[in-house]
């Protein structure tokens, strides 16, 4: 600062910006000026990190700094003083993802189908007699599903189409087999909620594989796509790879469990709380930790939350 901007041993350390007029007559910072600032909240906002932000007064973020005593206003070198808590006209309300009405994009990459799977009804639902191979069927509905197989020391992708059929037993009942359906993820808000079904595009195999890549490698959507595309020469989209996520993490509810119990049972648990939001609310992520457990909850600071954690019978807690 002595030798480039001229500055004097009685000039300041953290010099205030100096805001002039551009072209488009928009205020924007052109250098530094030996003066100090009002007060010392810009140099509050620099060295300290935003996790030591208040979480409570997440919202006032952004707002312009209210005058001080002496009627001079906390000044700052990234707002335009004109445009300081003013909305943005560019933003929009929209939602993330697909919006209502636009245009939806089919596959690429054709399914080369390996093999075929027929799941026909064995007994009659109505008399219970045995429904064997001499019946006639009809086939009701269809669908490929891409699997992951491990072969010896390879992995391959392939498709195989599982095909529904319909028989009628001699008591003149039809028997109608359908894909069976699993656990349901319902939470408010979501414009659909999530099903396990067997009708889907990915088989468990595969979902494990790229929840895999997302937990355990960190890494993206788009990077567990790229990796799909470029190493198994298989084309994903994004929703589906954000499905199958989901998806693992729905099946995975009974290992949970035994994880909770796990760390009821120990005779020291380690808790740590941080703020966590959602949807604009601000929430806890919670971290139950013993000697060969970890366990995170996102909740509110309510005892029902850390009794739901931990159970009634409180163990030996060690706080951070």
């Amino acid at each position: 600062m002595r030798e480039q901007k001229g500055f004097g041993p009685e000039d300041p350390l953290f010099p205030k910006s100096k805001v002039a007029p551009g072209d488009d007559l928009e205020f924007r910072a052109i250098g530094l000026d030996k003066a100090h600032w009002a007060n010392a909240n810009p140099v509050r906002k620099f060295r300290r990190p935003p996790s030591s932000d208040n979480p409570y007064r997440r919202q006032e973020r952004g707002k312009p700094v209210a005058a001080d005593s002496d009627g001079a206003a906390a000044e700052s070198s990234d707002t335009a003083p004109e445009k300081a808590g003013k909305p943005d006209k560019n933003r929009t309300a929209k939602g993330s993802g697909k919006q209502p009405g636009a245009k939806g994009h089919w596959r690429c990459q054709p399914i080369v189908v390996s093999r075929e799977v027929a799941h026909a009804p064995m007994v009659c639902a109505a008399c219970g007699a045995a429904l064997g191979p001499d019946l006639k069927r009809r086939c009701v509905s269809a669908h490929d599903s891409l699997e992951l197989v491990r072969g010896d020391m390879a992995l391959q992708v392939t498709a195989t189409r599982h095909s529904y059929f319909a028989v009628r037993c001699p008591c003149g009942d039809d028997n109608v087999e359908r894909p069976r359906v699993g656990l349901s993820s319902l939470i408010e808000g979501r414009k659909r909620n999530l099903r396990m079904s067997e009708r889907c595009l990915v088989g468990p195999m595969l979902a494990t594989f790229i929840a895999a890549l997302s937990l355990r490698c960190r890494l993206s959507r788009r990077k567990i796509q790229e990796f799909l595309r470029d190493w198994l020469d298989l084309e994903l989209g994004v929703a589906t790879i954000e499905r199958c996520i989901h998806e693992f993490g729905l099946a995975s509810e009974p290992v949970v469990e035994r994880l909770i119990e796990d760390v009821r049972a120990a005779d020291i648990v380690h808790l740590d709380e941080t703020p966590w939001y959602q949807r604009g609310v601000l929430l806890w992520m919670w971290v139950a930790a013993t000697a060969a457990t970890i366990v995170y909850r996102i909740g509110s600071r309510r005892k029902e939350e850390l009794t739901a954690l931990i159970g009634d019978a409180l163990p030996q807690l060690v706080g951070h």
